[in-house]
């Protein structure tokens, strides 16, 4: 390593995947509540992936699909309707008032009134925005919830590092209904299931649309997958959850001429219980910053990536102070000025600093940050006993610290080092 420039090491990986347009689309939150936990993931990944793309020379496009139609908008739009907004508290987030209300529109269509007591319960406010007992309007006019909702999803996606190049609308998508239908026709079995009319994959049926004529979920995402014109890419990734997987091998059956991957994740519950919009039972990015500021979200971020991304994981159970704690302390870690280290360690240390590259190109290819995650606090377990068993050769420490920078920042993660 003397006498070598660190940067050295990742010229190859520069131009790993020169030449080739990717397209990234992570997150994109349903407008109806606010980031939590569970969506959280998927930026986790997502974003980090981009970055990869991005380090290793390709040019990576972000999208984030808006969510602007369908049934879940209207049933918030009915509850905003109904909504004294001079009551609504100024201490609370827009966007978790917004949460609140769509899942008393629910709980209220439902009939669910023990769920609006819980409701009631945690927000005591709710009794003096909404009439709890009156019926929601059936007719409304779309308020200007659906963007000042996407700007706070953004921002606290920018918490995570992340950020989108171009946003995409189901209002802006020219669907011809019957179109589509027949289109469908050409690549899977249609069936009409109590007048819906189905996709019918070897795993299950995919509604694509109502008996009323209007379209489901899979039908807006094929239309939006022509619209991003497929030929211009060379991998086009879809980061989302696993319970999406059915509806995306719709997708990829459907426009077999798109290069479309799954990346799918595992889903996240707390102590047993899944989060759940339609319950308000969310933990929001503001929750997190609460707990523990800027600090607590890269914990738990670090904490995330390091699972494999299929696995389904559990937050009580999931230790997510110490790994970022071991990175920082070997951040500020000084090496002991007498005595030569462990020659094991320190060739362990070496190892592992020259295999940084690899360990990228793997994740790429397996589409996964789990790897990355994993060197990087691996590095800095090497480097800590290193340090605490003699002098470490200043150019080691040097090739250290600008890679374990390199790989924090691949993770979004920032510190402050003394």
């Amino acid at each position: 390593m003397s006498g070598h420039d660190p940067d050295e090491l990742w010229e190859p990986w520069r131009v790993h995947l020169r030449g080739q347009r990717v397209l990234i689309e992570h997150t994109s939150v349903n407008p109806v509540h606010p980031l939590h936990v569970g969506s959280m993931r998927g930026t986790v990944i997502g974003s980090t992936l981009v970055e990869l793309f991005r380090f290793a020379g390709a040019d990576v496009h972000t999208r984030y699909f808006v969510n602007d139609l369908g049934r879940q908008l209207h049933i918030l739009q009915r509850a905003t309707a109904a909504a004294r907004w001079d009551n609504i508290p100024t201490d609370r987030r827009y966007d978790e008032i917004i949460g609140v209300l769509y899942a008393f529109a629910n709980m209220a269509l439902a009939g669910r009134t023990t769920d609006i007591a819980r409701l009631t319960t945690t927000h005591p406010w709710l009794p003096e925005v909404i009439d709890l007992h009156a019926p929601l309007p059936s007719q409304v006019a779309a308020p200007e919830v659906v963007e000042t909702m996407l700007a706070a999803a953004v921002s606290d996606m920018g918490q995570l590092g992340a950020k989108i190049d171009a946003f995409e609308y189901e209002t802006d998508l020219t669907i011809e209904p019957a179109t589509l239908i027949a289109a469908l026709a050409d690549h899977c079995d249609l069936v009409r299931i109590n007048g819906t009319t189905c996709l019918r994959l070897p795993a299950g049926l995919v509604p694509a649309q109502r008996g009323d004529g209007s379209l489901l979920y899979v039908s807006r995402d094929i239309a939006n997958t022509h619209h991003r014109n497929p030929p211009a890419w060379s991998a086009m990734l879809h980061i989302i959850g696993s319970d999406q997987t059915l509806l995306q091998t719709a997708l990829r059956r459907t426009v077999p001429h798109a290069p479309l991957e799954h990346i799918a994740f595992g889903q996240i519950s707390r102590a047993g219980r899944r989060y759940s919009a339609r319950q308000n039972r969310l933990t929001t990015m503001n929750d997190i910053l609460q707990e523990g500021g800027q600090q607590r979200v890269h914990e738990l971020a670090f904490a995330l990536a390091l699972h494999r991304r299929t696995r389904p994981i559990d937050l009580a159970h999931l230790d997510t102070t110490r790994p970022l704690r071991t990175v920082i302390t070997a951040a500020c870690a000084v090496p002991r000025t007498v005595g030569d280290p462990d020659r094991d360690v320190l060739r362990r240390m070496m190892i592992a600093l020259l295999g940084a590259p690899a360990v990228l190109a793997r994740d790429v290819e397996r589409r996964t940050v789990h790897g990355t995650a994993r060197h990087l606090l691996l590095l800095s377990r090497h480097y800590l006993a290193a340090t605490r068993t003699g002098s470490v050769p200043d150019t080691v420490c040097e090739w250290f610290h600008h890679t374990q920078t390199r790989l924090a920042a691949l993770l979004g993660i920032t510190f402050q080092v003394p």
